[in-house]
């Protein structure tokens, strides 16, 4: 009976070593291309990219400035502003709206939105919607360009707005009142997320730079968090070329999960010129340069970094792309499968230790029964 509970261990264990093995193995554009004048001219005609991010400042002068985004937000000194009004949104429904566009500009994955998806508040005035898009990285390296205590996560959304006093976002880019940018991180769940799916389905008829298409509308209210109360606040910028310091960032504490299958569609396959793969197109954080990080909500530091469930399921490795609310919810897949392949480990060992020494008892017992027996 010992024998065959040994057995069923030892198979327990080979199991789980198994999907161990298996799971190791599968693992903004902030204008769009509307952006307006000289500057923006300027974006195009000059060749720029995420590898040389140190020479964007020899060419467009605002990425210079003291007021650069991304940045590190530091939960520890974020000041808690209960005067902050709440993010409240319209026109977000698009499912009976006309077919949206789908743009792979060569810097990001880009939706092309209707001004009547609007900010009503959360602001002086109202703000429209001009474009969404996002930032990643690879398998080794996640790629959000904001950071939650030097944190960075898999990926991130930004939901790009203008100021409804002027026409266009065009016009609205350079305003140091111009812009207004809702941001959420992207962990990676254990599930599929289906609302990302409406636009991560259509990547192969974009994978080429500058190629487009068409989708059919949908909730965009969907790839933004549950809850839009709890997020940090501060001026900043563009994060890429011209870099105006013109955006009212708004990055939300809750964050999104995508399957790690959908998330890799994402990083291979889309292309960008000489037909490399368009990855990494996350800026570097900047310095704060004594600008004020606010914050909705007033948490405990335990609660203050992102409500998440586990950001990875494949790269355990990798302690960057970590963020939880402790327990077995913020573990990663490759994390509990180790705790219970060790658990299974101790299991076996002391089985095996109970069947040793039940072997020598046994053996020990028939000496003394026949003791004849040991001079054969």
């Amino acid at each position: 009976m010992l024998r065959k509970a040994f057995l069923t261990v030892l198979f327990l264990h080979c199991l789980v070593l198994s999907l161990a093995s298996s799971s190791s193995s599968s693992e903004e554009d902030d204008g769009s291309s509307e952006q307006e004048g000289e500057e923006h001219k300027k974006s195009h005609s000059h060749h720029w990219g995420y590898t040389d991010q140190a020479t964007w400042g020899s060419v467009f002068t605002d990425c210079n400035g003291k007021s650069q985004s991304p940045i590190d937000i530091n939960t520890k000194t974020a000041i808690y502003d209960d005067s902050l009004p709440s993010i409240k949104l319209e026109g977000y429904d698009l499912t009976d709206s006309p077919a949206l566009t789908l743009l792979n500009n060569g810097h990001t994955l880009q939706l092309s939105l209707p001004r009547s998806m609007q900010i009503v508040s959360g602001f002086d005035r109202v703000y429209h919607a001009a474009q969404l898009h996002f930032h990643w990285g690879s398998v080794e390296e996640p790629g959000s360009e904001h950071t939650i205590d030097n944190v960075h996560f898999p990926a991130e959304i930004h939901v790009v707005h203008y100021n409804s006093k002027y026409a266009n976002l065009s016009e609205a880019a350079s305003k140091p009142d111009g812009l207004a940018v809702l941001g959420a991180f992207i962990g990676i769940g254990l599930r599929e997320n289906e609302n990302y799916e409406k636009i991560l389905s259509a990547l192969t008829d974009v994978s080429v730079e500058e190629t487009n298409t068409e989708i059919p509308g949908f909730n965009v209210r969907h790839l933004l968090p549950n809850s839009l109360e709890r997020f940090y606040r501060y001026t900043g910028s563009l994060t890429t070329p011209p870099c105006f310091q013109t955006v009212n960032w708004t990055m939300f504490n809750d964050t999104i999960t995508v399957s790690r299958k959908q998330l890799a569609a994402l990083e291979d396959t889309l292309k960008m010129e000489q037909n490399q793969l368009l990855r990494l197109n996350f800026r570097a954080p900047q310095l704060l340069y004594g600008r004020r990080v606010l914050s909705s909500f007033s948490a405990s530091p335990a609660q203050l970094s992102p409500k998440i469930v586990p950001l990875t399921e494949t790269d355990p490795n990798n302690p960057r792309v970590r963020a939880s609310t402790g327990g077995l919810a913020g573990l990663s897949r490759g994390d509990i499968l180790a705790i219970a392949f060790g658990g299974l480990f101790a299991v076996t060992l002391l089985a095996f230790s109970l069947y040793a020494y039940q072997q020598r008892k046994k053996k020990f017992q028939d000496k003394k029964r026949f003791p004849s027996e040991c001079h054969l």
